[in-house]
């Protein structure tokens, strides 16, 4: 009897309008995710905005949130399946919690389009205003996804134009946040067009697709002129181009820490460097490629600078490092290391990661939790921060330090930029991740180097690496899973690009122009309730 009133209950909930709009939702969220990297395609993403958009059409604050809500959840839950891999596999967390971690993230994630959903659904009184509103409101949401709570910008809207095209290149402008804005704006027009009738209503039509594809053609035509702008500036620089040896290892990550494999994975290191038949300026390799603590290790620290040595150029390498405190205690750090010829023995050139990967790197709320709660990778005790974005100087310019998933964050890559950094090295492990998160953090470290003009190195564990120049061109790659040494030119970066020099007032404007439209949006509809209450008024009148 329970089992039948309970289906009868749920078969009642699911028949329900807000329940299969929500539903559409979901798929809608979907829908838009699928036009992200790998493979992008503005064209789905654009879609799935648009059906969702069309959804908030008269919806309440609350109704619009929960439609932002499951949108948001359909959008985030497949583009977070590679955490199986860290969480499962190398996490050895049991299945069953791993999928209640992933859902429950992507629902956490989901509050942000929740927010969207609320506002637009509240305010946007006069449907004509969605396309312009739209954009705003979004791009607040994403820029507090990316600073809230230690800040995840995973898969922002506007990477769906990672595909060469023109429309990249405006990123220069507003980051990847213009992008996201862009994208946004298309949505809007289109729900509208979703809620026209195209026969009696043709002039509408006519008008949003001029509009739409006036603005396509205005991006794609700053991207073009742009595009060769910067060829010629960089045919014309006098600046040297730097020959780097990207070197990716490709070491499984359940053997890589294997202490009695330790000088295996660091003879292959060696190995593969030693082999180059060119000469070049910077042999690369990626995150903790030593793994071990290179002030410990005299011996493993020698053979590297008798490579050096032998090649007459500095290896830029990723290691682990242990430090003592001012209380003899050891602070560990994941850290980018320059070892150069010149150098005997002694550690001169450091970058310290200071954007940690939570439970991953470290342990949020450290002191209220017991010694055996630990984090997911590899060691017992957590990474302490670094002191922030900073310049890596060398003898060959300043480089722009990043490690794994530091590439992500847009406006700490911006500060890169205005320090005066001449390339971004880009130093990471994906080997953590399924294979779906590796030509997603590849985008994001494109879109960096489009947004700041400067070219980009990347070097990876077991891939992607590669490498990009300030138009965002793959200049050389080394696939997944492949163990390859290979030599890149790569030329010095333009730099100061608008977003490098004003980004940091880019979410002021944005955030105006979102209260801009709440502002309306709030005149309007008490100018709309005082003409209710005037027109009641007037038929009780009537009546007496």
């Amino acid at each position: 009897m329970r089992f039948d009133q309970t289906w009868i209950r749920l078969r009642a909930w699911l028949q329900q309008p807000v329940t299969r709009q929500a539903g559409v939702a979901f798929l809608a969220g979907a829908m838009a995710m699928w036009g992200l990297p790998p493979d992008p395609n503005p064209v789905w993403t654009v879609l799935g905005l648009a059906i969702w958009l069309r959804l908030l059409d008269g919806q309440s604050a609350r109704q619009g949130a929960w439609l932002g809500f499951f949108f948001g959840w359909g959008h985030f839950l497949p583009g977070l399946a590679w955490l199986w891999t860290s969480l499962h596999e190398f996490g050895k967390i049991p299945s069953v919690v791993v999928v209640v971690m992933i859902v429950g993230l992507a629902a956490i994630l989901a509050l942000y389009p929740a927010l969207s959903g609320a506002v637009l659904a509240r305010f946007v009184v006069r449907r004509a205003l969605l396309p312009w509103a739209a954009p705003p409101v979004w791009v607040v949401t994403e820029w507090l996804r990316a600073h809230l709570f230690s800040g995840f910008p995973w898969n922002l809207l506007g990477y769906v134009w990672d595909n060469g095209g023109p429309i990249l290149q405006t990123a220069d402008l507003g980051g990847v946040y213009l992008l996201s804005g862009l994208t946004l704006f298309l949505a809007g027009l289109l729900s509208r067009l979703l809620r026209i009738d195209p026969w009696r209503q043709w002039q509408q039509v006519v008008v949003l697709v001029v509009i739409g594809m006036g603005c396509l053609a205005l991006a794609s035509g700053y991207g073009v002129w742009r595009q060769q702008e910067i060829r010629e500036q960089l045919a014309r620089s006098e600046a040297p181009t730097l020959r780097v040896a990207m070197v990716q290892g490709n070491i499984g990550q359940a053997v890589k820490w294997d202490p009695q494999r330790q000088s295996d994975w660091l003879n292959r290191y060696l190995d593969l460097s030693s082999s180059l038949d060119q000469p070049v300026d910077l042999v690369v390799w990626p995150e903790t490629a030593a793994a071990f603590f290179l002030q410990y290790s005299p011996k493993n620290l020698d053979l590297i600078l008798e490579l050096t040595r032998s090649l007459h150029i500095p290896v830029l390498t990723g290691a682990p490092m242990a430090d003592r405190d001012d209380r003899n205690e050891f602070r560990y750090f994941n850290s980018m290391v320059l070892i150069g010829p010149d150098e005997i023995g002694e550690l001169r050139h450091r970058y310290d990661k200071h954007h940690l990967v939570p439970f991953g790197e470290y342990m949020p709320f450290r002191a209220l939790l017991p010694d055996s709660v630990q984090k997911l990778t590899h060691g017992a005790k957590d990474f302490s921060s670094g002191p922030g974005p900073a310049l890596l100087p060398t003898d060959l310019g300043a480089f722009g330090p990043l490690i794994c998933y530091e590439v992500i964050f847009p406006d700490e890559v911006r500060q890169l930029a205005t320090l005066g950094a001449r390339w971004l090295v880009n130093l990471t492990n994906d080997g953590w991740f399924g294979e779906s998160a590796k030509p997603q953090h590849l985008a994001m470290a494109r879109m960096r180097a489009v947004e700041n003009r400067l070219s980009m190195i990347r070097v990876a564990n077991s891939g992607i690496s590669a490498s990009f120049d300030p138009l965002g061109r793959e200049l050389a790659r080394i696939p997944s899973n492949v163990m390859a040494a290979i030599v890149v030119e790569v030329p010095s970066g333009i730099g100061h690009t608008i977003w490098s020099r004003y980004g940091h007032l880019g979410i002021g404007l944005w955030s105006g122009w979102a209260l801009g439209i709440v502002g309306i949006g709030y005149v309007q509809r008490r100018s709309d309730v005082t003409l209710y209450e005037n027109n009641h008024i007037d038929f009780r009148m009537d009546l007496a």
